[in-house]
């Protein structure tokens, strides 16, 4: 009996510390789940507080095309140079050089909508720079500005269908050609490039397409190529687009201001047509006019002029792998004011371009200038053979 009662008792003590110790597990494994749940709410929290301080920049990013390229070549000059420098060129000047000539890498986030601002920012750096900024009249501002190609801020104004304005440096507006030579026909830019048009202007811009076909530009600018104005004095220029069709675009430029270091008077004017026209989808064809005047001679203020015109026609293979371009122009400085000799110029470019790729582009050229006076190392004539390399890069929703 006795020991009956005694099992009875120790049945029911098993049960009782089981029953407890049953408990006390799913209570630590619930106060376990309640850690780790907390644990991963705070996770969860950090990770969007993470998400949110980095979105500016993901947005940033979001809105801008990074793009660029590395442009290099080598070049031959039937004068053999003994300074190593080919006349006759704004950029791309040494002979007998395998010549890096630029890099660039450019940042656009160009507003698309009304009332948006954006920017665009061009950093370059080479041989080519140094040349493009080679014009800055105020001293030391060649050293802190050749590295930046463009950079300006845009805003599109609530008028009509959207007045774009633009403030900062930027490049210029006329001509035909621009110092991307990915982008032109030839390799070697034209003497109207070189000599009768500026590179780059500082100031403001306004920009409207009155239609599909007609859009106008207005320009405020320290005049050409000042970063910093040589005098008190702005630019004025205008442009007119017109594309009476799909195939034909012609653009009218002016550009008139004081470009006398220290003096408002007298005014340069520049005048600059550009016809362009696409035959079909391998023919182009590319036409530039310039007229330009000026009162250099100082002390008499003589009236100075320059004008010159290039026809370039582009044939495209139908792959698009080979194109070939034919360029000529005749320049006329008999004034001496852009290139420093009172001559006429003319020459001719041929120029083959391979794409093995879309984004990398090999131009073989041949070139030939000729003057009226030696002005090519005491001769009249000069050719040059070249080939330049080009690789572009890029990304962006653009």
């Amino acid at each position: 009996m006795i020991v009956n009662l005694f099992k009875s008792f120790i049945a029911i003590c098993l049960a009782i510390v089981l029953f407890n110790l049953e408990g006390w597990t799913q209570a630590t494994t619930s106060a376990e789940n309640q850690t780790a749940e907390k644990k991963t709410e705070e996770e969860v929290a950090d990770l969007k507080k993470e998400a949110e301080a980095s979105a500016p920049i993901i947005d940033f990013f979001k809105k801008t095309t990074v793009s660029g390229y590395v442009d290099a070549y080598v070049g031959y000059s039937s004068n053999t140079p003994a300074n190593g420098i080919v006349e006759l060129r704004g950029l791309d000047t040494r002979h007998n050089s395998l010549q890096f000539d630029l890099a660039k890498i450019s940042f656009d986030g160009s507003p698309s909508e009304v009332g948006d601002v954006g920017y665009v920012v061009d950093l370059v750096y080479g041989p080519a720079a140094d040349s493009y900024h080679s014009f800055e009249p105020v001293a030391g501002q060649q050293e802190i500005i050749k590295n930046i190609q463009q950079g300006y801020v845009s805003y599109v104004a609530p008028v009509g269908e959207g007045l774009t304005v633009n403030v900062g440096k930027f490049g210029t507006f006329v001509g035909g050609e621009v110092l991307d030579t990915i982008d032109n026909y030839q390799y070697q830019q034209s003497i109207l490039f070189g000599f009768a048009q500026p590179y780059y202007h500082t100031g403001m811009s306004a920009s409207y397409d009155v239609s599909e076909n007609v859009s106008w530009g207005l320009y405020l600018v320290n005049g050409w190529n000042n970063s910093t104005d040589n005098n008190t004095g702005k630019s004025f220029g205008w442009s007119v687009s017109v594309s009476p069709n799909e195939m034909v675009s012609i653009t009218q430029g002016y550009l008139g201001g004081p470009e006398l270091t220290g003096l408002n008077s007298p005014w340069r004017h520049l005048l600059d047509t550009v016809i362009g026209i696409s035959v079909n989808d391998q023919v182009e064809l590319l036409f530039n006019y310039d007229y330009g005047f000026d009162a250099e001679d100082l002390p008499t203020y003589t009236k100075t002029t320059w004008n010159g015109i290039a026809g370039a026609v582009r044939f495209k293979s139908l792959d698009g792998k080979w194109a070939f371009s034919p360029r000529f122009e005749i320049f006329s400085d008999g004034d001496a004011f852009a290139t420093g000799t009172k001559q006429t110029l003319k020459e001719i470019t041929l120029t083959a371009d391979y794409r093995a790729i879309e984004n990398f582009s090999t131009k073989f050229e041949y070139r030939v200038d000729w003057s009226d006076k030696p002005f090519f190392n005491g001769k009249t004539s000069q050719s040059v053979f070249l080939i330049g390399w080009v690789y572009r890069f890029g990304f962006g929703e653009k």
